[in-house]
């Protein structure tokens, strides 16, 4: 059965699933990485966009909407004593000229977000914030034109940036789902401990990766909605093993030996 099949068959058929117990442990393990390629998709073009959004809105806010700046000695230096924000649809840029606003300040106002606040950057992406202090530039001066020339010259270097993100997020990805069928095929060993003695926990790691594809669909369909899940792993897991427990019951107990005549 090619892979594409299995996916299919594993969203609804535990008898199928019972079968992949004895399939080579390098098809499983591809699978996982397909799994956690489809989980990874959502995300990566949601930040894709959300980067070239925001790029294109800071840009746009530098040439048109900000008073003169410089970032000198670790600082920002402007005469604008106020704090500008811009709106856009999916992003937000503030500039704070006052010296009180803080990054938890910004990361609590946008999920999507650039700041240039008093003595650091602040970048916030889906929800997830990232600091750069200004002393990044000390020793020399950068003004808002430089800025504004810098972004114009990194189209490229962009994709750059987003490939190796996505590529981060995905091996990051992968270790989460391996450790996580890991110790799911541990709970399933010992469900099926006084049913099936014989069953060993290769094949419930066989069985565990497939009973997975219907939450990681699941959980895929619901990234595209960009619709959070309230206690989103405990209903993958509950999810998962249950199909672990509806496939341990597809699999015939092993006879037990008739007592010979005395």
């Amino acid at each position: 059965m090619n892979i594409f099949k299995q996916f299919w068959v594993s969203l609804y058929s535990p008898k199928e699933i019972s079968r992949f117990r004895f399939q080579g442990i390098g098809k499983t393990i591809l699978y996982v990485f397909l799994l956690v390629l489809l989980s990874c998709i959502p995300s990566f073009i949601y930040s894709a966009s959300m980067v070239n959004e925001g790029v294109h809105t800071f840009k746009d806010v530098i040439d048109h909407q900000l008073p003169y700046f410089e970032i000198k000695d670790g600082k920002l230096v402007t005469d604008n004593r106020k704090t500008i924000i811009h709106e856009s649809e999916h992003f937000k840029v503030f500039f704070d000229g006052s010296g009180k606003m803080t990054a938890r300040m910004v990361e609590a106002q946008s999920a999507n977000a650039f700041a240039l606040l008093d003595s650091e950057m602040v970048i916030v992406s889906d929800g997830h914030m990232q600091t750069q202090p200004y002393t990044l530039f000390e020793g020399f001066s950068i003004d808002q034109k430089q800025i504004a020339g810098f972004l114009d010259s990194m189209g490229g270097f962009f994709i750059i940036i987003l490939a190796l993100f996505g590529l981060i997020s995905y091996v990051f990805a992968a270790g989460i789902k391996f450790i996580e069928i890991s110790i799911i095929a541990y709970f399933g060993k010992l469900m099926a401990s006084t049913y099936n003695p014989k069953l060993e926990y290769r094949h419930f790691w066989r069985i565990t990766a497939y009973c997975t594809t219907l939450p990681t669909l699941f959980f895929t369909i619901m990234a595209f909605l960009r619709t959070n899940v309230i206690g989103g792993m405990f209903v993958s897991w509950a999810v998962t093993l249950t199909m672990v427990y509806l496939v341990i019951k597809e699999i015939p107990r092993p006879k037990k030996k008739q007592q010979s005549a005395t």
